[in-house]
């Protein structure tokens, strides 16, 4: 990684306050990861979507969607990098109909023939100092009056009330960024959750966005520090079951010796 400009995205951030392990293994060593059937069936509704919108609004309708699904799966589904890693037949079939459940439960909170995206899939990116913070947005609308609304699309379950906030943690990343980059603070941001189904919305302002541009600020500090000193702290928690690099994991090997020693005993 470049330790003069250091880049972060929503998820490495993430990765970073939730496991600073974790974000030495993704981000600086960038190591492989098996494809999960709930990271499959997320980029496979979002690449749905995004050429959903790219259509004319007339033919946004359910059955196109699902036309679109089957023919993109029909590309991908023999490729390591997008099959679930060990998938079978049976699991294919199990899995695609609950990726298609989750596409139609978009219908139930969006009439896409209604909607004018103006930009889908958007790169976005903007320099704080020598921090460099960048991702992708879902889609963007610019209303009639000149707003921007910014909605990004979750196929996981809503969180629970007293997680809500932590939860808008990628849009107001993005937010912040629009601010800085473009000089517009998004009127409104947008969680569609296709699971339960339900949308999140929050109005950004200017003091939450200079909080959280401090708060940016802050940890890419902590991670130049981390790059610095080569002390990547480990936080074990029950993430830590579902973890692709547990056999490298020094928390990890920690609980099997401790393991061990109580069978032992």
């Amino acid at each position: 990684m470049d330790q003069e400009l250091l880049r972060l995205s929503p998820s490495s951030v993430t990765d970073f306050k939730s496991c600073p392990q974790l974000f030495k293994y993704r981000a600086i060593e960038r190591l492989p990861e098996p494809v999960s059937g709930p990271a499959a069936r997320g980029s496979l509704i979002h690449a749905v979507l995004e050429r959903l919108f790219a259509e004319a609004a007339p033919t946004r309708t359910p059955e196109r969607a699902v036309e679109l699904l089957d023919a993109l799966w029909d590309q991908v589904r023999s490729e390591p990098e997008f099959r679930p890693d060990g998938m079978g037949s049976v699991e294919e079939d199990a899995w695609l109909a609950e990726t298609k459940n989750l596409l139609a439960n978009y219908f139930k909170l969006e009439d896409p023939r209604t909607l004018n995206a103006s930009r889908l899939e958007w790169w976005i990116e903007y320099e704080l100092s020598d921090l460099q913070l960048r991702g992708i947005i879902d889609r963007l609308e610019e209303r009639r009056d000149g707003s921007w609304v910014l909605t990004d699309y979750k196929t996981g379950r809503v969180p629970g009330e007293s997680r809500e906030l932590a939860a808008f943690f990628g849009l107001r990343f993005y937010a912040l960024v629009c601010w800085r980059a473009f000089g517009v603070i998004p009127k409104e941001i947008r969680l569609v959750y296709l699971a339960d189904p339900v949308v999140l919305t929050l109005n950004p302002h200017e003091r939450m966005l200079v909080a959280f541009e401090r708060q940016m600020s802050a940890l890419g500090a902590a991670v130049k520090r981390s790059i610095t000193t080569g002390d990547w702290r480990t936080r074990p928690s029950p993430f830590c079951m579902s973890c692709s690099f547990q056999n490298r994991c020094p928390a990890w090997a920690e609980v099997q010796a401790t393991e061990q020693t109580e069978t032992d005993a």
